[in-house]
C-alpha cells in the first residue's frame, strides 16, 4: 500500500496523485483557476476602458488645482470628483464602469459618497497653514 507525504494511506490504499480529481456540479466563481493568459488579456484591455482614463483625467485636475489654488479647493475637486463617481455609478446599468466597480452597487455608492462627504468636510474643517 502506497501512502502520500503525511504517511496515511487514501481512501483506496493508494497515494493521492499530483493532480486533484476534477472538480463536479456548481463552482463558485473565487474557486475557478485563473489562466494568466486571461489575466494578460484583461489589463491590455483596461487601457482601452474609458474610465479608467476619466477617473485619472479627474485625479490630475485634483492635483493640478491642489497646486495651482489650495489644498483645500483640490481637496474638494477631489471630493466632487468622488459624489460623480458615486452618482456614476448608481445610474449607470451593470456591470458597470470599471474603475467605480469594487462590491456590489449599493456598497459602491455608499462609499464613495461617504468619502466625498468626509473629505469636503475635512478639506473646510482642517486649517491650511
Amino acid at each position: 500500500m502506497a501512502q502520500d507525504g503525511t504517511g496515511e494511506l487514501d481512501a483506496a490504499g493508494t497515494a493521492g496523485s499530483a493532480d486533484p480529481a476534477p472538480v463536479t456540479g456548481p463552482v463558485a466563481a473565487e474557486e475557478l483557476p485563473v489562466d494568466p493568459r486571461t489575466i494578460a488579456r484583461a489589463s491590455l484591455a483596461a487601457g482601452r476602458n474609458s474610465s479608467l482614463w476619466w477617473v485619472t483625467a479627474g485625479v490630475g485636475v485634483a492635483i493640478a488645482v491642489s497646486v495651482l489654488v489650495s489644498t483645500a479647493a483640490g481637496a474638494l475637486t477631489l471630493a466632487g470628483l468622488l459624489a460623480v463617481g458615486a452618482v456614476v455609478r448608481a445610474a449607470t446599468p451593470p456591470p458597470g464602469p470599471a474603475a467605480l466597480v469594487a462590491r456590489s452597487r449599493p456598497l459602491d455608492v455608499l462609499m464613495l459618497f461617504s468619502l466625498a462627504f468626509a473629505l469636503a468636510i475635512l478639506s473646510q474643517v482642517i486649517p491650511t497653514r
